[in-house]
């Protein structure tokens, strides 16, 4: 049996990335990102109930080694990402005897989305049927 974990996804940087090293040596930076939710209403019903609509999904970004080198002043709040990786069940226990469990996602690729403005989307798409008609 052949098993996939990869996971592609886009949101917003929510605070700048906090810089870590490894005991190796080895840079990591950790960060939260906002996941843009494409269908809301579908999403809102699988809210638990007291939820209001100023919560949204986030999750930790993990970077190791040459892609935390990544430039930090690029990632500040609310820079839109695309993050492609895989998931990571992190789970220990507290000084107290508590478990805790955190997912998150080791980062392969970072990618700074660039934000187009609405206004000059219809403008290009009618040069390009100009274009592929004459």
């Amino acid at each position: 049996m052949t098993s996939l974990n990869r996971v592609v996804l886009t949101g917003k940087v929510v605070t700048p990335p906090r810089r870590h090293y490894r005991p190796d040596g080895s840079p990591m930076i950790q960060f939260p990102l906002e996941l843009n939710d494409s269908g809301e209403a579908a999403g809102q019903a699988l809210l638990p109930a007291g939820t209001g609509r100023g919560s949204r999904n986030r999750i930790t970004i993990v970077a190791v080694g040459k892609l935390a080198e990544f430039n930090l002043d690029l990632l500040q709040s609310g820079q839109p990402l695309m993050v492609i990786g895989k998931l990571n069940l992190r789970c220990w226990q507290t000084p107290e005897g508590k478990s805790r469990t955190l997912t998150e996602v080791i980062a392969s690729d970072l990618r700074r989305i660039e934000e187009k403005s609405q206004t000059s989307r219809p403008e290009k798409q009618g040069e390009e049927n100009e274009k592929t008609r004459g």
